[in-house]
């Protein structure tokens, strides 16, 4: 997953640097975003459940408020008991998600923001039966996500956002779509 972020960045950079000759940082309006959140997912082993975890990851938008890309990476896992076979299943999840995004500003303190775009999925899953652990790394996987927020800021550079994204994973049964609720600090203009 490491592997897809750095390629995206270096076939996006040279694009901005290129749309014009006299770039700047000022331009690209920068902003990076630690983030953390919940996400309810579905699972289909060993029966249809959903499943609650937290996540973590970063994400990093550039362009002015009205429309702006990102590209966000996170990281989430869970582990689930059960009586019978399979005992354990444990799932770790690596996402990364190249999008855009626009805003509109209330006023100098708050703003909403709306977001659309892809998401790439590695899923690693592990089950322990019998003492005996099973590790599967299933392919990558593609979805659209479409997302909103909240956001207040804390100066010229600083700001807090609370938001919410759907990745549609299924467009006939939205139970089998992800809701990634997260909260983040943007650092930038």
């Amino acid at each position: 997953m490491q592997k897809i972020l750095c390629g995206l960045l270096f076939l996006v950079a040279p694009v901005v640097e290129a749309a014009s000759p006299s770039f700047s940082s000022k331009d690209l309006g920068l902003k990076i975003e630690p983030l953390y959140g919940y996400e309810t997912i579905f699972r289909t082993n060993p029966t249809p459940h959903t499943s609650t975890r937290s996540f973590y990851g970063a994400r990093v938008a550039a362009g002015q408020d009205i429309l702006s890309g990102e590209l966000e990476y996170t990281k989430g896992a869970d582990t689930e008991n059960y009586s019978t076979a399979p005992e354990t299943i444990r799932n770790e999840d690596e996402k990364a998600k190249l999008g855009i995004r626009s805003t509109y500003n209330f006023n100098s303190m708050f703003f909403i923001s709306g977001r659309l775009g892809g998401q790439a999925t590695q899923n690693t899953n592990e089950e322990i039966s019998g003492g005996v652990s099973t590790i599967e790394k299933k392919p990558i996987t593609y979805s659209p996500y479409a997302g909103a927020s909240l956001g207040i800021r804390l100066g010229s550079i600083i700001s807090v956002n609370a938001g919410t994204t759907m990745v549609f994973k299924d467009n006939k049964d939205f139970t089998k779509n992800e809701v990634q609720s997260s909260v983040s600090f943007s650092i930038g203009k």
